[in-house]
């Protein structure tokens, strides 16, 4: 199985309707990421998550309930056969994730997505939608071996002005 890392905006993207959406790429990446929900659920994946709960806390947080990513995560957590992996993670006083001193990330509510990457063997790869901060912090994660695919590049594009 491929192990996963899975930011909570792809669930919230995926959770919003057309309605609630400004631009043609916006609405674009909520079809995108439905289908790949649809894929990874369908597909042999493994999401990695924390044996804290905190990923898991914070994706029922931002998950509107009785929408789509509601009721594929319910089935995800149901599964009898282990699709979710549960890893050990260290968080400081804050409650952000510790990171090696080698790696470094800005944004201290996403660190624990590439915590949940580093402690994969291979690395997990990181799925984001909307969130920028993957794009600017490129770099770095590329020089520690992390892979972040974009579901939405154009989407990223257009919010970051180019």
């Amino acid at each position: 199985m491929l192990k996963v890392v899975v930011d909570t905006n792809v669930w919230a993207t995926a959770g919003k309707t057309i309605a609630e959406v400004d631009t043609i790429d916006e609405a674009d990446c909520i079809e995108r990421c439905a289908d790949w929900i649809v894929e990874f659920l369908d597909g042999n994946y493994k999401l990695i998550v924390d044996s804290n709960g905190k990923v898991i806390d914070e994706y029922n947080y931002y998950i509107l309930p009785g929408r789509f990513p509601e009721s594929e995560l319910n089935r995800l957590y149901s599964e009898l056969w282990g699709r979710l992996e549960y890893v050990d993670i260290e968080f400081d006083e804050a409650g952000h994730a510790v990171l090696p001193e080698t790696v470094f990330f800005h944004d201290p509510a996403d660190r624990k997505f590439v915590a949940l990457a580093l402690a994969c063997d291979p690395y997990a790869p990181i799925y984001n939608t909307t969130d920028t901060d993957w794009t600017k912090e490129r770099e770095q994660l590329i020089a520690s071996d992390i892979i972040v695919k974009e579901l939405c590049p154009e989407y990223i594009a257009a919010t970051r002005g180019g």
